[in-house]
């Protein structure tokens, strides 16, 4: 009796691993037509849109003083209508990281260069708003303008 269940059980674990490997392999009853779905390319936006930001004002210490205040205006350039919706949404965020980080690299630069340099300022603002937003949310960071207010 007991060789009669093992040699019933040794033919139920052939049966089921020939059909699992049948299964997997796709051959015999398995073997089924393939499917080829076509997939539709999806029409991309390719409008630009700008996002307006509130200027940012960055005070320039001397000491104890403040001695300037560099205000700039930035837009960032996105596509997509969703985008926009998204960075507005973290818009906050995006602002703060911009002031937090421009407060501490504006005075390194003005030693360095002597003068505001907008292109290292927009390569800034743009490194800073993909590590925030994600690589590709904001295609592009535009500094629309930089006003030096000596005090």
């Amino acid at each position: 009796m007991k060789k009669l269940l093992l040699i019933f059980g040794l033919l139920i674990m052939l049966g089921g691993g020939t059909v699992g490997a049948l299964k997997f392999f796709k051959l015999g009853p398995f073997q089924g037509e393939e499917v080829v779905e076509e997939k539709q390319e999806e029409e991309v936006e390719d409008t630009t849109l700008f996002v307006d930001m509130e200027p940012l004002a960055i005070p320039i210490f001397r000491g104890n003083k403040v001695a300037a205040t560099v205000q700039i205006q930035v837009k960032l350039e996105t596509n997509g209508k969703d985008n926009v919706k998204k960075i507005k949404r973290m818009m906050p965020v995006i602002t703060d990281a911009f002031v937090r980080d421009l407060h501490s690299f504006m005075p390194r630069l003005l030693k360095a260069k002597e003068r505001i340099d907008v292109l290292i300022i927009k390569q800034r603002l743009q490194l800073i708003s993909d590590k925030i937003a994600g690589k590709g949310l904001i295609k592009n960071v535009l500094v629309q303008s930089v006003i030096d207010q000596p005090r």
